[in-house]
């Protein structure tokens, strides 16, 4: 089994750059590469990659897409058998972890998958109930078959921290063009061809980044505006709105208003923009 990573970078020193590369050449299954796309940092994100062996590959800031650029990475990589994605914010929780994730493709017909997400102690209260409802403690196996069950969380996938089969992508037609959630589309079109996307809640990584009120009115209208252009998506697997429904019925009163209080920015911003 061959794999590489795959991370996009700009300005990552400040995020932990530093300390996500090094949790990454302590793996006990180390990648056969390290891929750095980077937005044209200005800061020393490209020479800290440098430090480490990194094969980067600089781009201008303004050529950055979420799905052209990841696609990219693999089409310069096909003769490897898996691809990690990761964020430059994220840290690796043992030497494991890799390993750990690419066992979920043991599973006959799995394409891709994700790990969790564990947050920080100082993260804020919406972004610990987002992260303990999203990713749980239990993994979890999702095909076509479930959508009745769990509608637009089937094709919840985070390449915060996932891993995919690179031939099975490519078959595809890859990752598509869009400013947002390139790994909700890419799972759900491998689901709606019969493939299958693991929830590897054993494989593990710390990722927090608190938003403020107005990133999550901008992250809620990126939501929305996906959705519009991707109408597909929606009439396969449901309504989003639903999501946050489960979500709000496992919370106390208490803190189902203040998660409300917390998240309305964020839902405003996704009705303004999928009008």
């Amino acid at each position: 089994m061959s794999y590489i990573i795959i991370i996009p970078t700009y300005n990552g020193e400040k995020q932990g750059i530093e300390d996500l590369l090094i949790s990454i050449k302590n793996q006990s299954m180390p990648p056969e590469k390290i891929c750095i796309i980077d937005s044209s940092s200005t800061d020393n994100t490209v020479d800290i990659c440098k430090k480490y062996g990194c094969d980067i590959t600089i781009i201008d800031k303004k050529d950055f897409n979420h799905g052209l650029t990841r696609q990219k990475a693999l089409d310069n990589n096909k003769n490897y058998d898996y691809a990690i994605f990761m964020t430059q914010d994220i840290l690796l929780t043992d030497e494991n972890t890799c390993a750990t994730l690419l066992s979920s493709f043991e599973i006959d017909d799995v394409s891709a998958a994700y790990g969790r997400q564990l947050v920080n102690d100082n993260s804020s209260f919406i972004e610990k109930v987002s992260r303990h409802f999203n990713y749980g403690e239990t993994s979890i196996l999702k095909s076509k078959e479930d959508i009745a069950k769990y509608g637009i969380s089937t094709a919840f996938c985070s390449d915060s921290f996932a891993a995919y089969k690179i031939s099975d992508i490519i078959s595809i037609g890859g990752f598509p063009k869009t400013d947002f959630a390139e790994d909700m589309l890419i799972a759900a079109k491998l689901l709606l061809q019969g493939k299958k996307i693991y929830y590897n809640a054993e494989a593990k990584v710390y990722h927090s980044h608190p938003y403020s009120l107005r990133a999550e009115f901008e992250r809620g209208k990126s939501i929305g505006k996906m959705h519009k252009e991707n109408k597909w998506l929606i009439d396969a697997f449901g309504k989003a709105e639903k999501k946050g429904q489960e979500l709000l019925k496992t919370l106390t009163p208490f803190k189902k208003l203040l998660y409300i209080f917390q998240a309305l920015p964020k839902y405003i911003g996704y009705k303004i923009s999928k009008q």
